[in-house]
């Protein structure tokens, strides 16, 4: 599960980067993940949006096992 965590953080710093564009600073970083939507990851999260206000992406949380070697999810999404 760690290596999906890591994943996801680099493929968000990445879109972040690219959208921040060629002149890449700490504030056009900020300023980028302010404004930043990214979609569903592979494990299905949520929807992730952060703002001036709201720089924690989304607040759900979503409980999961192992069955028979895949990721089964054990309950709803929840706040």
């Amino acid at each position: 599960m760690f290596s999906v965590y890591g994943y996801v953080i680099i493929d968000l710093l990445a879109k972040a980067a690219q959208k921040a564009g060629a002149n890449l600073s700490t504030d056009s970083f900020i300023q980028a993940m302010d404004t930043l939507t990214v979609e569903p990851d592979m494990v299905g999260s949520p929807q992730t949006t952060c703002t001036a206000t709201k720089r924690l992406g989304n607040d759900l949380s979503r409980l999961s096992q192992i069955v028979d070697g895949r990721w089964k999810v054990v309950g709803d999404d929840i706040k």
